[in-house]
Formats: C-alpha cells, structure tokens, sequence
C-alpha cells in the first residue's frame, strides 16, 4: 500500500511564494518612499498656506472648466507658489499659459511638472506643443517620445507620423506641427464627449 507523502510545499508554491514576498517588500518599500517624498514635498508649508493653496486650487478649477484661462492661471499660479509640490496645480498653470500663447512659461512648467512626476502623459503632450511653438523641433520629439497612452491611439498615431516628418530631410513648419497634432487632440475630445452624451 503507498501512502500519498503530505507536501507541505510545492516547487511552484515555493516560487509563487518568493515571488510574492518580493512583491510585498516593494510595495513596502514604494510606499516609504512615496511618504518620505510627500513629508518632504509638504516641508515648510503651514497649514494657513495649504489651506489658502487649496482655495486658490478649487477657485482656479472653477475657472478652468470654463476655459477662462485669464482668470484660472493667477489662481494656480498662486497655489504652487504657496504649495509647490502641488502636481496638478502646476500641470494646469502650465496648460493655462499655453493656451494663451505663452510657449515659453508652458515649457517652463511642463518642464518642472515632468522632473517632479517622471512621467506624465499630458505634460509631454503638451512641452512637444510648447516646443513646436516655439520652433524647437528637435526639443518637441524629445518630449513626445515621452508620451505612451494606449488609450489615445489617434493621438499616438499624430505624434508618430509628426516626429517622422520632423525627422525627415525636409522637416514641416513646427506650427503647422502643433495644429495638426492640436486637431488630433480636438477630435478625441469631441469622441470622448458623443460617448459621454450617448451613456
């Protein structure tokens, strides 16, 4: 008669269990660091200012959804004054001041939105558009290569046969560049929106 033998643990157990292990201990480790970068990004602001940084925030919100870029972008630019490490605010004082027409501010905040985020798809999105108004076709591919969303597959596809072009023998016009690539971002806004009035 053979006894089946009680395996406490498995070759594959064995594995999935380090693998776990090892995936607890990053998350931990992730999560320190995530406390340690927010403690220091929330160093030195008193409540008084996190309290005013957050009502310049929401009153820029407000502004912003209207598209009243004129009023929005003091708003903002406030907050990240009184909280700088406050992403968001920045990322919309940044798009504020492309939208205005001031390519150079954009770049700058587009700039510190991406040192301070390491990767974020809208910020590279738009330092590539602030570049190409500000004719730096070079600079704009540097950052579009930067952008990966799967989700805005007729984005990607503008951005790719753009950075194409502008690595051709005879590059485009860098505004021609941005209207086209602007028109691609319109046309995902319009489709976003019929898909969210047809829900």
């Amino acid at each position: 008669m053979s006894k089946k033998k009680d395996k406490a643990l498995s070759r594959r157990d064995f594995l999935f269990a380090g693998l776990r292990r090892l995936r607890r201990d990053e998350d931990e480790g992730e999560k320190k660091q995530e406390f340690s970068t927010l403690a220091a990004a929330t160093e030195g602001v008193t409540k008084d200012d996190a309290t005013k940084a957050k009502e310049s925030f929401v009153a820029g919100n407000a502004a912003y959804a209207k598209a009243d870029y004129e009023t929005a972008w003091p708003l903002y630019r406030e907050c990240v004054q009184l909280f700088p490490a406050h992403i968001e605010a920045r990322k919309r004082l940044a798009y504020c001041h492309y939208r205005m027409g001031r390519h150079l501010q954009a770049r700058v905040e587009f700039e510190r939105v991406l040192r301070e985020a390491k990767k974020d798809n809208f910020s590279s999105l738009y330092l590539g558009l602030a570049y190409c108004r500000l004719k730096k076709a070079d600079k704009a591919v540097k950052a579009w290569k930067g952008y990966f969303n799967t989700d805005e597959v007729r984005i990607m596809r503008e951005l790719n046969v753009q950075m194409a072009m502008l690595d051709s023998p005879e590059p485009p016009d860098t505004a021609d560049v941005a209207d086209l690539v602007e028109e691609a971002i319109q046309a995902r806004k319009e489709e976003l929106l019929e898909q969210e009035t047809s829900a």
